[in-house]
Parts: structure tokens; C-alpha cells; sequence
């Protein structure tokens, strides 16, 4: 047989031809059902949720931004109106007065004492947040101390912007009406106008785009016009010196405009690359505050020590003089006529009181929007929703701020009543005229007729606000190039403070090269070289999956291999959308992939069943995935996939089988011999990273150090174990994370166990509460200590950091290193990567599924292998803490103590648990505390002695009737809580503290609306304390010596001293002979990756030969360190105990009075005939007083953590989730419609390479299943095509069986029958806009014109045919072993094994 005929697929179809159709009697099928995956469930109204969510998201932030930004100009320039003393004075609502004729106000002294210091205190708000967010980083992160020239650069420029910024402050906009004042809010951008056109992005295009050029000239013409004008026309010396602070003010965000000008390109991206610039904002922020108050105090012209000898009395009542002129005119009528009634004076002074909390008001006013405004508009920047609810209100802002202004000051102007409940009367809104007539005839004056083109100019420069670039839930720093924002201009710094570039676009780099000092010249030109070398696809995300087998159940392995399927067909659509719909260009959600799957112990290898070791037979396991696969791909697509046999390979290893998955990507099980290669999961990830990391980047000579680098960073392995289901937007949302966060080295989402039966409800309620509270406070105050290796996702360059893969390697030689090494390697290769200064996050979006133990001995048996392996690995990180304090930046001090108290927590909790099991027994069954305490002390001590002397399943079956007896007398304890509450009230310690902890896990189940059933599961976990934080802490402890894995155990065949028959039928066959392989084609690898696995085996992996005197030290060494352990594990414990309980015998003389809810009683003595009344408190002795301060303090931690956590989880959901419910009507352009159908060319590929399902009526007919992206029909549409279906059953039968079935295995041969072909297109359920279909349509066209242009080219099929395919031949050499293939995708058909 041809390699040819092989790939072509016609020699595995004509010897599965005569299956095809089975007999009649044979011929009744089972469907699978539409929602059979536990990743799927609930998933499409959790969607629609989030979009309507998202919709009522994009309203409100744009309101909030618009409506905060306005408000916190419009307090600033009202604010600053009153500062000066030389302008008209204010007239006065005399109505409420009950004065006649015109009342003025005199300008204050220590009113404008006041406002000046309101305006300081505006400015250092955000500076103050700058300050405490540099000092956090400063103190709990590990950042490089700047360098002088960026000391000198930061400092310089942020200074010439303070100078500028009091100049506009406390000069011109006194002198300046409101109108004007509001306009020149869009003329603060000349420096970067002038950088956008000398140096900036826009430089860059050629003369072709000589309109662009013209209009960035324009709009510098423009920003300029201002500093001329208005001082020509004005005689005031302030407004004359206008461009200096306009000129000085916009210095700030020189940067951001000049970012890709070669001579300063090294030294911005030295500052922006280093987060150095916190300790330079540590001593900046408060000295751009005295700068500020400075020079304010200077330009207003008071004395420099009025202001602060004045400042209480500023902030208190005052008088306010009042000037009356023309009097009462009842009273000038009566004295022109009576020469004896003496006529008022012209002029009358009075004073009133001044309004004290105006000014607070206007302050708390200003800076609360201002800071709304800036967080809102980060929000919308995290959320991608930037367009509409960032750039459109920040771009209102300035025409709203202008029109309200000006409406509300002439209001004020033309009736001095008329803002007199909102403003006190005698502050200062100035007018630009008198009264409506006299406006326009102003605004000519002051050719205010300029302001549109001037707010123009402000949008072009700021038009990169418009087409935002950033990954979702990207950092600040990633967004903003300065941290926070300037109050007092917060529209127009939010505007120019948001980034051009993109941080990691321009900053993709090696991250040594910015630590080791370079000549600026050289290294410039080291720069530019190397991002000439590197290339797009190298930025293109290369997701492997690395799965590791070992002995799954066929259940199992159909859950993992049909998470690969879905994974294989979305990918599939995306590069099927890039190719085909999007003219090359890829989605924001493109990856490559490649699966593999690391099989340990995969062959029989007794010699009573396996005949040459050179060929020995593959195990059970192997068989039933293979098996398995093609009842995956039945399961996920509804119709039998004609999969091609594997390509069988022989290896150094073992061997290796590649499939083809009908998405064309390579699946690839690597089968180890255990005589050849070291078995286990740890050198199982040894082999894949240094096969997939090692071999295929770093050996690939071809590629620039810089480009491997960059490959690097965006190669992420999927760590997988054989029993997890999960959906392919999970792994998105991991992979979102990677882009996000620069130097995040792992991330894992949220586990769902499933199963049947107690221990597996046990597990759920666990597992919730673990990730709703723990893991989501480490990922918010530190890094996560562990992700699981169920399902995580890895930076290829994390992993190739020092002292993380070459120490992943080192082989247990201590006892104590094999606990921690390889009873829980996750843990051990997460504690390396934080050590190297990687950070690890938990992504709660992200859900995946895993069977877990159901029984109790496999759980207990699990449990042995985690607890002692995450005890060792914390205490690894505690005992190193100042070192990795040092190194990660996640890590802080605060952060190691909390995980100190955990760890107190957690060796503490057997005594602390026997102790509450003491106390509740006394409260419940009412028997004194030392009944309580034997009959707690004899089981727990007979359970220590039988983990000592007994083996571990006697051991195990006394931990299972202790426990059951355990839960006896929890649900006792749970009774007698609920009645003692009953007695003594809520308020009493023991019950405040229990119904805190139940109201705080039921807040959190809330806050999971998804996972709220869970908590139905929490009865399990209550009334299993006992057993799971006593008995099962004793178990792992007094069983650290046994370090088999303890679950998946396969029986072991003993040799009972018999030889082995002779004869061949005992013999299993070859694993190159199975039946199942039988039609397989035989491959080879390559010279070279032989000689890679044959010097990798014999350097890490050479399987290890201990003899018998080395297995019994290592025996007697963990014999020992167990023995240690657990004697200073008892004795701890025993202490606390003892001291616990000796402090609870003296309680009448050691306790402390509850001051909450006491009783009082009230007596009568009958001898005396006398009252008593007295009060009784409950008592609390100081231990529990500590117990309640301890976990108290813990349980808050985790609280307002998990309310942080969530935030950021919804961010992430918002993020991901497309609002496509709304069409354009007439408006709709081209441009809208090709956005319109990138957006959706990855659900139209999905649609059209989709394989028909089983009984479909047609090929695109209706009954085409929808992919769990789509919306589902309607319930009552689709109960009634179901029973339709039903009565068609027979006929349906009949006709599938007689009707010729097309091959749909080959998900890009669907696309391209489709899509070339003359049928229509199905796109029913894809809301798009006729232009849009149009569109797809001429896209169609073309290609189909191209297609058939281009030699080769893909044909116009029949209907339900395959095309014929270009036979291809397997390739093995090692002649194109260095290509981009490699890398490019390691899965394609076209890549070697």
C-alpha cells in the first residue's frame, strides 16, 4: 500500500465499505443526546445573560463617564472663578434678602484662602492615589530602582505640567468667563499634536495618504491658532500669557506620541519596560503637590503665611459683605415728595453668612467624578467596550461642558434668583455676556467660532481612542502610560494618557536585555534589527495540549477525547474563517494547536505475555482509547466520523501513535515502555517540556535568539489529565489571561468534581469553597500556590526560566524532597515557577470537569498523597520567603504571613477540631468535660495506634466507622447549635460566630449563581469535619512513607513460582501487529530526534535501577522522616490540647465577659422584702476570644478577596461576550459590514465545516445541530420536532440506510464543499446584516474565481461528495526538521513525527 492511498483515505474506505450499511434487523441507532457534556450544561442562558448584562453595561458606563466628566469640569471651573478677587463682582438674589434694588457681593479674603486650598486638594487627590499605589508596589513588590535619566525625564516633564497646569489654574481661568474657560479644555494638546506629526505614528505613512498629513497639520495649526488669538484681543496681562500654560500643561503626554521616533525610542522603552518608574512616583507625587500648592500660593498673591494662619478660619462661618445700591423705590418716591422724610443712601453695606460647607461640597464633588470618571473609563478599556462608552463620552464631554456651562451662567446672569438652591449667591459664575442679546455678538468678538475647529483638533489627536488594540482585562500600565490620572483635566488626560501602541507589541522583547547596561546606540540598533527579524507568526498563540494517561476508564478517556474534538473543530473554524473569510487576516482568539498525550506504562511487558521486548504488546488502556476516539467524535458532532488509523511510529521511548482529527490537526500518543523510559507523571512533563520546549524551539537553528524568544512567550501548554472535560472557551479564556498579564507563567481555572455518590458530594461543596475563597485571595493578594495539573495552562517561557525545568529534573535522593517532589509535582513545579518570579493566577470563568475519587478509600488514599506534599512545598516557600519576596512581584511580606497563619491553621486543626468535638459534646449531651474528653481521646488514640502497627486498609476501615460514628454526633452538634441559639440568643459568641461563617459561605454561593447548588452539599462537608480535618490529617501524616500514587492502582500479577508455558497462544501480539493497528501505516522519525530522545533518556529519563540495599535506605528514610513528622505533629498538637483544656478547667476564674446581649434577672428576697436586680454576661474564655480573632481575621480576608475576585471574573466574562442583537438601519457602510462579518466568520465556519447529523433531513437543512456558541430553537419549536422525529423512526431508518452517505470526516473538505459549492449558504441563527451577507457573498465569488484559477486549485464538488484530494506522502527526513512548521502547528497534516 502507497503512502499516497494511505493519506487519501481510499484504502481505509474500501475496507470499511462493507460496514456501511448493516443489515435491517441491525439497523437502529443510538443518537447522542444534544447536551451530554457536564462543560456544556446551562452554558446558553448563561450567554444570554451576560449579554444582556453587557448591554446594560455599555449604558451605564457611558452615562456614568459622560455625566462625571462634565460635572467634575464644570465644579473646576467654578472653583477656580472664585479664586479671584479682580473680576465683576457678583450680583445677588435680593428676593431672599427682602432687600430692593441690587445687591453685590464683595469678594472674601478667606473665601478665596478656601477655594485655593480646595483646588490643591483637588489636584493631590489623584497624586495621593499615586503615591499610596507606588509605596504598596515599592514595599510588597520587587521592582529595579530607576536610573538617573528617567529620574531626570519623569521629573522634568511631570514638573513643566504642574508649572503649567497652576499657571492655567490660579491665572488665566479667573480672568476667563466659564464659556471660555470650558473651550480651552480642548486646547491642551499642542505638544502632542506636534509629536503625532514629527515623530509619531501617523509619520509614517507615505505621500499616498497626503490628506492624512494635511489634516495633522491642520490640526496643529489649529491647537497653535489659540495662543495667538485670544490675546490679541484681550488687554489682560493674564490672558495674554495664555500659550505658556496651554504649551507647559500638555507636556505630560509627550511619550505616548512619541513612541516610535528612533532616537528617543530606547529610552522610553527603558522607563515604560521596568515598573522603576513607582519609586520615582513615590518621592514625585508629593513633591508635584508642593509644587502645585507653590506655585498657586505665588500666583494668587497673598501672603505666603495667610495661608496656612488662615486656613481654619477659611474652612469656617464668615461674614460676607453685601453692597445694596438704589435702594427702597417706595421709599425715593416718599422723600421726593415729603421734604421732611430723609432719602436712603445710594449705597448700603451688610453683611450675611457665608455657606460653610459650599466649598467641602465642591471639593468631595469634584474629586469623587473625577475619580469615577477614571475608573468607569478603565473599566470600559478592560471590557472592550472603549468605542462607545470611553472615546464616545470623553468626546462629548468638552461640547457638554461648554453648552452647560454657558446655559447655566447666563441663566445666572440674566436672573440672579435663578440657580438659588443650587449655588450659594454670593460665589462667583461668570458670563461671557450680559444677557442673551449681547452673547452672540461676544462670541464674535472673541471668535469663539473657532472652538469646533479646535475641538476637532482634539480628536484627531486623539483618534487611536477610537480603534483600540489592547488584550482583554489588560493591566493599567498596559492601558495608561501614567498610572493615574489629572483631576482637574480628567477628560482630556484620560483621552491622551491611553495608550497608541500597544504595551506588548512594542515591548515583546527579551527581558534580560533591559537589566544589563548597553551603549543607548548600539543597543538602539540592536532593537530595531531584532523587530525587523521578527515576524507575525511568531506573535500567533501555539497552544499544545499535554494530557497524561495512566489507567483511565473508557468514561473517562471519552470525556478528555471529546474536549480535544471540540478544541480540534474550533480551531479548525478559526483558521478555516482566517483563510477563507477573512483574507488572511486571523481573529483576536486565533491559536495553533497540537495535541499530545504521554501514556505511562503503555506496554505488557511479563514475560509470560509479551514474546520480544522489541515489540512488546500494547496494554489494555491504549486499546481503549483507540477505541475510544471514534465514539468521541460520534458523541460531539451526531454522526459517525470515518477516522483514519493512526500512524503507528517506533521510538527510543516506545512508540508513538499519530491520528488525524477531522479538523486536521494531530493528535499524538506517545506510548512509554517503562523498561525504556523513567514512568510517572513528573517525567512524563519532563519529557514533553524538553521535547516541546527544548527539541522544537531552542534546537531550531534558523531562528534568532529573539525570535525564539518571542515564540517563546506565546507558546502555552495545556497540562491535561485523561479524565477532564471542558469546552474550548475555557481554554480562550486562560489563553486571554497569557496575553494580559506579561509575566503571569501559569493559570488554572475552576474544578468541578464529578461523580456519584457521598464522598463526591463532600468534594463539591469542598472544591466550591476552596476556589471561591481561598484560591480566588491568593490570586488577589499574592500569586495561587498550585494549579492543578488537571487542567492548567503554562508560559513556554516561564517554564524555560532558570531553575525551573533543569531543577524539574532532579531526582528524589531524601526522603523529605520525594514527599514534596513527587507525591504532588504540580505543587513542586508551581513553587519553582514562583521562585523564579512567575506569577500564578486562577481564572474562575474558566470551568473544566474531573471524575473524583468516589469511594472512601480512594479518597482518603488521594488525600495521603496531596496533604503531605502541599504541607512541604508552603513550607518551602515560607522558609525561602525573603528570597521569594525578593524575586516575585506578586509575593509580598503581608502575603507570607497569611500564608504562615494558614499553615498554623492547618497543623493545629486535629487539636482544635478534637477541642470543638469536646465542647460540643458537653453543650449537646449535657455530661461534664472530662466524659467528653475520653470519649473523644480512646477513638482518636486507638486510630493513631492502628496507623502505627495496622496496615492501610485495616487502618482505613477504622477511619471509616470513626467517622461514620463522627457524623452521628455532628448532626447531633448541628441540633443541639440551632437549639442552644434558640436559648441564648444569636448574639452569644458561639452562635454570632457560627451563623457569621454560614451567612458568609452562603454570600459566596450567591456570588456563583452557577455553583449555588453546591451549597445543598454543605451539610455533607459540616457533619464530615471530623473525618476530613482530624482523621485524615492523622492518616497522611502516619502514612508519609508510603509514596504509591493511591488511586488508578491496576492489580498486580504475582508469580506464584510456575514457568511460563511455551506454546505461542499465550503470547499477545506485538504492538506493531495489534488487531487494532492492523491497518495503520508505518512511520519513522527523524535521525535527529532520535539521537534527542536517546541523549535525553540517557542524561534525565534513563529509568531508574535501584538495587535492593538502595530501595531499603530509601524505605528507612522515609520510615524515619514519618516517624519525625508524626511525633512532632502529636506533640504539638497534644500541647495545645493540654493547654486548651487546662485553661477550659479554670473557665470560672480565666474567662472574659461578653458585652453583647447579657441577661438581666430580677430577685426578690421575702425575709427582707427587697428587690435585686442584676445583669448576667456570658462568658468567653480567652482561647476562644483568640480562636474568633484568628479565623475571624482569615475569613475576612477571604470575604472582601472573593468580592474583588469576582469583579474581576465579570470583567472577564464582559470581555469575551459580543452584544450582536442590534442592526444598523440605512447607515450601515461597508466598513461596518466587513466588521460586522469578521466578527462573525468564525461562526459561519463553524457552520458550514460541521458535520450532518444523523436523520437530518438534508445536508443544510434545519436540522443541522447548533455548536454550543449558537442559540438553541425555542423549548416548545423544539419538543415538537423531537416527537415528530419519533414518529418517523422506521421510515427514517429505511431511508438513512439506503441513502448514500457522504464523508464529512474531514471538517475542511465540509468548509470547502460548502463554500465553493452552488448551493446556498445556511446561515440561519447568524444575525447579520444584508450588506454583510452581500459581502460574504462576493467573497464567496472571488474565492471560488481564484480557486479555480490557480493550478490544483480546490474543485467544484457534488453534492454529498468528497473532493478528490492530492495524494500526499508521509515524510520523515530531517531535512526540513528546522522549518516553521514545526512551531507554526504542530498538529497540521503537513508536520513531521
Amino acid at each position: 500500500m502507497s503512502g499516497g492511498d494511505y493519506e487519501s483515505g481510499d484504502y481505509f474506505m474500501r475496507s470499511r465499505k462493507v460496514r456501511d450499511r448493516p443489515p435491517l434487523w441491525d439497523s437502529f441507532q443510538d443518537p447522542p443526546s444534544r447536551k451530554t457534556s457536564g462543560s456544556d450544561v446551562d452554558w446558553k442562558k448563561l450567554h444570554f445573560f451576560l449579554k444582556l448584562f453587557k448591554l446594560c453595561v455599555y449604558l451605564l458606563v457611558f452615562a456614568v463617564v459622560l455625566a462625571t466628566s462634565v460635572f467634575a469640569k464644570l465644579l473646576y471651573l467654578y472653583m477656580a472663578g472664585n479664586t479671584g478677587g479682580s473680576g465683576p463682582r457678583v450680583q445677588v438674589c435680593s428676593k431672599y434678602l427682602l432687600r430692593h434694588g441690587q445687591v453685590e457681593a464683595v469678594s472674601s479674603e478667606l473665601d478665596q484662602i478656601a477655594w485655593v486650598w480646595a483646588l490643591i486638594f483637588a489636584f493631590a487627590a489623584p497624586e495621593l492615589l499615586t503615591f499610596l499605589r507606588a509605596l504598596r508596589i515599592c514595599m510588597f513588590k520587587r521592582e529595579q530602582r530607576p536610573s538617573g535619566l528617567e529620574v531626570g525625564l519623569v521629573t522634568l516633564f511631570e514638573l513643566l505640567h504642574v508649572v503649567g497646569l497652576a499657571l492655567l489654574t490660579f491665572t488665566v481661568l479667573p480672568a476667563l468667563d466659564v464659556t471660555r474657560g470650558a473651550i480651552l479644555g480642548c486646547c491642551v494638546c499642542f505638544v502632542p499634536a506636534l509629536l503625532n506629526l514629527l515623530t509619531g505614528t501617523r509619520v509614517q505613512w507615505r505621500s499616498a495618504d497626503s490628506l492624512v498629513l494635511g489634516l495633522s497639520i491642520l490640526a496643529l495649526v489649529a491647537q497653535g491658532s489659540v495662543f495667538l488669538v485670544w490675546p490679541s484681543m484681550s488687554d489682560s496681562l493674564e490672558v495674554q500669557l495664555l500659550a505658556l500654560p496651554l504649551l507647559l500643561v500638555s507636556f505630560r503626554w509627550w511619550e505616548n506620541f512619541a513612541n516610535t521616533h528612533e532616537a528617543i525610542a530606547y529610552i522610553i522603552r527603558t522607563i515604560r519596560c521596568t515598573r522603576s518608574r513607582y519609586h520615582t512616583y513615590l518621592y514625585l507625587a508629593p513633591l508635584k503637590v508642593v509644587v502645585f500648592a507653590g506655585v498657586g500660593f505665588l500666583l494668587h498673591g497673598q501672603e505666603f503665611v495667610q495661608y496656612f494662619s488662615r486656613f481654619l478660619d477659611a474652612w469656617q462661618p464668615h461674614l460676607i459683605t453685601l453692597v445694596q445700591s438704589g435702594g427702597d423705590p417706595d421709599a425715593l418716591i416718599a422723600a421726593q415728595t415729603n421734604s421732611s422724610i430723609r432719602a436712603p443712601p445710594p449705597r448700603t453695606q451688610f453683611t450675611m453668612q457665608s455657606s460653610p460647607n459650599a466649598v467641602v461640597y465642591a471639593l468631595v464633588a469634584q474629586v469623587g467624578a473625577a475619580y469615577l470618571s477614571h475608573v468607569f473609563g478603565k473599566f470600559a478599556c478592560k471590557i472592550k467596550i472603549q468605542v462607545f462608552s470611553f472615546a464616545l463620552p470623553l468626546s462629548l464631554a468638552g461640547p457638554a461642558s461648554v453648552v452647560l456651562a454657558t446655559v447655566l451662567a447666563q441663566l445666572r446672569a440674566a436672573d440672579p434668583c435663578a440657580l438659588h438652591g443650587l449655588l450659594p449667591d454670593y460665589l462667583a459664575l461668570r458670563a461671557l455676556a450680559g444677557n442673551t442679546e449681547e452673547l452672540g455678538e461676544q462670541c464674535l468678538n472673541w471668535a469663539l467660532w473657532l472652538w469646533p475647529l479646535w475641538m476637532l483638533a482634539q480628536l484627531w489627536t486623539c483618534l487611536h481612542v477610537w480603534q483600540p488594540r489592547n488584550d482583554k482585562n489588560a493591566q493599567t500600565e498596559k492601558l495608561f502610560v501614567c498610572p493615574w490620572y489629572c483631576g482637574l483635566l480628567v477628560d482630556q488626560c484620560s483621552l491622551m494618557n491611553r495608550r497608541i501602541v500597544d504595551w506588548s507589541e512594542e515591548y515583546l522583547a527579551i527581558k534580560s536585555d533591559l537589566t544589563t547596561p548597553r551603549d543607548p546606540v548600539v543597543a538602539l540598533a540592536g532593537d530595531v534589527n531584532a523587530s525587523r527579524d521578527i515576524l507575525e507568526e511568531d506573535k500567533v498563540p501555539q497552544l499544545i495540549v499535554c494530557a497524561t494517561m495512566w489507567h483511565e476508564t473508557e468514561d473517562e478517556m471519552m470525556e478528555f477525547l471529546k474536549s480535544i474534538v471540540r478544541l480540534d473543530e474550533d480551531q479548525c473554524a478559526r483558521r478555516m474563517a482566517r483563510t477563507h473569510l477573512n483574507g488572511g487576516k486571523a481573529d483576536d482568539e486565533y491559536y495553533e494547536l497540537e495535541t499530545n498525550i504521554f501514556f505511562d506504562d503503555a506496554f505488557v511487558l511479563d514475560p509470560r505475555q509479551c514474546q520480544n521486548k522489541r515489540n512488546p504488546p500494547i496494554n489494555e488502556y491504549v486499546k481503549t482509547l483507540t477505541r475510544t476516539i471514534d465514539k468521541a467524535a460520534f458523541e460531539v458532532y451526531g454522526v459517525a466520523i470515518r477516522m483514519k488509523p493512526p500512524l503507528k511510529i517506533e521510538t527510543p521511548y516506545g512508540g508513538r501513535l499519530v491520528w488525524t482529527l477531522p479538523g486536521r490537526t494531530k493528535m499524538v500518543a506517545h506510548l512509554k515502555n517503562k523498561d525504556k523510559i523513567r514512568h510517572k507523571k513528573r517525567w512524563s512533563q519532563v519529557m514533553y517540556m524538553y521535547y516541546l520546549l527544548g527539541y522544537r524551539i531552542m534546537e531550531t537553528e534558523q531562528l534568532s535568539p529573539r525570535r525564539k524568544a518571542v515564540i517563546a512567550e506565546n507558546t502555552f501548554i495545556l497540562a491535561l489529565d485523561g479524565d477532564i472535560d471542558f469546552q474550548p472557551r475555557a481554554v480562550q479564556l486562560l489563553i486571554d489571561r497569557m496575553k494580559a498579564v506579561d509575566e503571569l507563567g501559569a493559570a488554572c481555572g475552576r474544578i468541578h468534581p464529578v461523580g456519584r455518590g457521598p464522598m463526591v458530594w463532600y468534594q463539591r461543596f469542598e472544591y466550591a469553597i476552596g476556589h471561591w475563597l481561598q484560591k480566588a485571595t491568593e490570586h488577589v493578594i499574592g500569586c495561587v500556590l498550585c494549579s492543578p495539573g488537571c487542567f492548567s495552562l503554562f508560559r513556554a517561557s516561564a517554564l524555560m526560566d532558570n531553575s525551573v525545568m533543569k531543577r524539574y529534573t532532579m531526582v528524589s535522593s531524601e526522603a523529605m524532597k520525594m514527599v514534596q517532589y513527587d507525591q504532588g509535582e504540580d505543587r513542586w513545579l508551581c513553587t519553582l515557577l514562583l521562585k523564579a518570579g512567575s506569577r500564578v493566577e486562577y481564572c474562575a470563568a474558566s470551568d473544566a470537569y474531573t471524575h473524583a475519587p468516589e469511594s472512601f478509600n480512594e479518597f482518603y488514599n488521594q488525600r495521603r498523597r496531596w496533604v503531605p506534599s502541599t504541607i512541604a512545598n508552603i513550607f518551602d516557600i515560607l522558609a525561602d520567603a525573603e528570597t521569594v519576596v525578593r524575586r516575585n512581584n506578586s509575593i509580598s511580606t503581608m502575603y507570607v504571613w497569611y500564608q504562615g497563619m494558614l499553615m498554623i491553621g492547618t497543623v493545629l486543626g486535629p487539636g482544635t477540631i478534637f477541642l470543638m468535638m469536646v465542647g460540643a459534646l458537653v453543650a449537646v449531651f449535657s455530661i461534664d468535660i472530662w466524659t467528653a474528653f475520653l470519649w473523644n481521646f480512646f477513638p482518636i488514640i486507638s486510630f493513631i495506634l492502628a496507623c502505627v502497627y495496622l496496615k492501610q486498609k485495616f487502618q482505613l476501615l477504622i477511619a471509616f466507622v470513626i467517622s461514620t460514628l463522627y457524623c452521628l454526633v455532628m448532626m447531633a452538634v448541628l441540633i443541639g447549635i440551632i437549639v442552644q441559639m434558640l436559648e441564648d440568643g444569636p448574639l452569644a459568641p458561639a452562635s454570632l460566630f457560627f451563623l457569621l461563617v454560614a451567612v458568609q459561605i452562603t454570600i459566596a454561593g450567591f456570588m456563583h449563581p452557577q455553583e449555588f447548588w453546591a451549597l445543598l452539599c454543605g451539610v455533607i462537608y459540616y457533619i464530615t469535619i471530623p473525618s476530613m480535618y482530624m482523621l485524615l490529617m492523622i492518616f497522611s501524616v502516619f502514612n508519609m512513607n508510603d509514596v504509591s500514587w493511591g488511586t488508578r492502582e491496576a492489580p498486580v500479577l504475582k508469580d506464584d513460582g510456575n514457568e511460563a508455558p511455551s506454546d505461542a497462544e499465550n503470547h499477545l501480539p506485538g504492538w506493531l501487529n495489534d488487531p487494532l493497528l492492523i491497518h495503520s501505516e508505518l512511520g519513522e522519525v527523524s535521525l535527529m530526534e532520535q539521537r534527542f530522545w536517546k541523549d535525553l533518556i540517557k542524561q534525565y529519563l534513563k529509568p531508574l535501577e535501584l538495587s535492593r540495599e538502595q530501595k531499603q535506605a530509601m524505605a528507612d528514610g522515609l520510615k524515619e522522616l514519618r516517624n519525625m513528622i508524626a511525633f512532632a505533629f502529636v506533640m504539638v498538637n497534644a500541647i495545645f490540647v493540654l493547654i486548651v483544656f487546662l485553661l477550659q478547667l479554670k473557665k470560672e476564674f480565666l474567662h472574659l465577659k461578653w458585652p453583647i446581649d447579657p441577661t438581666d434577672f430580677v430577685s426578690f428576697d421575702r425575709d427582707n422584702l427587697m428587690v435585686g436586680i442584676y445583669r448576667q454576661y456570658k462568658e468567653l474564655d480567652p482561647i476562644g476570644l483568640c480562636f474568633v480573632i484568628f479565623f475571624g481575621l482569615i475569613l475576612i480576608i477571604q470575604f472582601l478577596a472573593m468580592f474583588f475576585h469576582r469583579f474581576a471574573t465579570l470583567c472577564q466574562l464582559l470581555a469575551t461576550t459580543r452584544v450582536d442583537w442590534f442592526r444598523s438601519g440605512g447607515q450601515f457602510t461597508d466598513e461596518d459590514a466587513a466588521t460586522e462579518l469578521k466578527g462573525s466568520a468564525v461562526n459561519i465556519a463553524r457552520r458550514l465545516q460541521r458535520p450532518k447529523r444523523l436523520f437530518d433531513d438534508d445536508e443544510d437543512g434545519e436540522g443541522e445541530h447548533p455548536h454550543y456558541d449558537e442559540v438553541l430553537m425555542e423549548g416548545a419549536e423544539a419538543e415538537h420536532r423531537e416527537s415528530m422525529v419519533r414518529r418517523q423512526t422506521i421510515f427514517r431508518l429505511h431511508e438513512t440506510r439506503n441513502k448514500p452517505h457522504g464523508d464529512y470526516s474531514n471538517l475542511v473538505l465540509n468548509f470547502e464543499r460548502r463554500f465553493f459549492g452552488d448551493d446556498e449558504l445556511n446561515l440561519k441563527n447568524l444575525a447579520l446584516n444584508r450588506k454583510s451577507v452581500k459581502l460574504l457573498q462576493a467573497r464567496r465569488s472571488e474565492a471560488k474565481v481564484n480557486a479555480a484559477a490557480t493550478p490544483g486549485g480546490t474543485p467544484t464538488p457534488k453534492n454529498g461528495r468528497r473532493p478528490p484530494q492530492v495524494p500526499k506522502k508521509v515524510s520523515f527526513s530531517s531535512a526540513n526538521r528546522n522549518s516553521m512548521a514545526i512551531y507554526d502547528n504542530g498538529g497540521y497534516e503537513h508536520t513531521e513525527f
